[in-house]
């Protein structure tokens, strides 16, 4: 630690300025650890409604939301020692983290901003397939599908944590910064951000398409969808994607992408506002635990029981959630006999 008569000089100050006030980054850190046990806890619920319903459990067209849940679970888990350091290390007069330990704790946030993206690129591809090639999605392998944009992710991810270690220099301190962005090298934050623009334009134009679909398909179900129980099954089908796709839109791809724009001016933003990537991702994370239960009735359904009875144990009658099936009846949306099926 410094001396306190060195830190309180007008030189380091002027040297070393405090983007906000101490009390400022207190409360952020103090808000992460909120939203994650908000997130630990949300996304945690939901994973043990996946283990326990044997509905959800044969639902393979939810494989994608559950691999979503589950990395935003982990990455929960993974932060605390992250954000933890940042409350340890938190001091009224100057802050000073160790650029090492930074770096190292901060890996699952690379790892898991990658592994986001791409999941929300592949529920946009997913939902496009459904709608436009009801053939080919009847007979796609899901599960292939989720094990390859989890493998794609975590090359993406790691590959970033690779380059920021070859670049880092974990002998220089940086004083009163409390974010990664202070102990990155210009170059990587840059690399970095621009990667993320690139996957944030394609996913934004994937959601776009997905919201042109979504209102064709609106505008001809009302007239070619047999029956009220079809048509409420495929607007569950297409609020919980696009509920995912927008929460995404709002708390990663268009703060990232601004960031991304503002790096380029080489502007200090975060010293100033401290670490708004996490905020980002434990944000979504606990919007998407509350988006699975309120936009997907079988979702929905297993909460209620599990809350209501107090238990873990699912032994619900057929008949008690005959609404709430995996949604694998066929509708047709394109004259001439082409089928949509949904698994959602």
């Amino acid at each position: 630690m410094l001396p306190l008569e060195m830190v309180k000089t007008q030189q380091f100050l002027d040297k070393y300025p405090m983007g906000m006030s101490a009390e400022y980054y207190l409360g952020v850190d103090i808000t992460l650890i909120s939203l994650q046990s908000l997130s630990i806890f949300g996304n945690g619920f939901i994973i043990c409604l996946f283990f326990i319903s044997k509905r959800l459990k044969k639902n393979m067209g939810l494989r994608l939301i559950l691999l979503l849940c589950m990395s935003d679970f982990i990455f929960a888990v993974t932060a605390l020692p992250y954000i933890i350091n940042y409350l340890i290390g938190w001091n009224l007069d100057y802050f000073d983290y160790s650029p090492l330990f930074i770096i190292v704790s901060s890996i699952p946030l690379l790892v898991q901003f990658k592994i986001n993206l791409i999941i929300t690129i592949a529920i946009a591809v997913d939902r496009l397939q459904a709608m436009r090639f009801p053939v080919f999605y009847r007979g796609k392998n899901h599960m292939r599908y989720v094990w390859g944009i989890l493998i794609i992710g975590l090359i993406l991810g790691y590959s970033d944590v690779i380059l920021e270690f070859f670049t880092t220099e974990f002998n220089i301190h940086r004083y009163n910064c409390a974010a990664i962005g202070c102990f990155q090298d210009k170059l990587f934050r840059a690399y970095w951000g621009i990667s993320n623009m690139v996957l944030n334009v394609i996913a934004l134009i994937l959601t776009i398409w997905v919201a042109i679909e979504l209102n064709l398909i609106g505008s001809r179900s009302l007239t070619q969808i047999v029956g009220q129980r079809e048509r409420k099954q495929l607007a569950q089908a297409n609020k919980l994607s696009f509920g995912v796709l927008l929460i995404s839109m709002a708390f990663l791809l268009i703060p990232s992408t601004f960031v991304g724009i503002i790096e380029l001016y080489n502007l200090d933003i975060f010293k100033k506002y401290g670490p708004f990537y996490v905020f980002g991702l434990l944000l979504a994370g606990v919007s998407n635990s509350f988006i699975y239960i309120g936009l997907h009735q079988e979702i929905r359904t297993a909460a209620i029981y599990v809350l209501k009875n107090r238990t873990f144990k699912m032994n619900v009658p057929t008949s008690s959630i005959a609404y709430a099936t995996n949604f694998r009846s066929s509708v047709s949306v394109h004259p001439g006999g082409n089928e949509f099926r949904s698994s959602y």
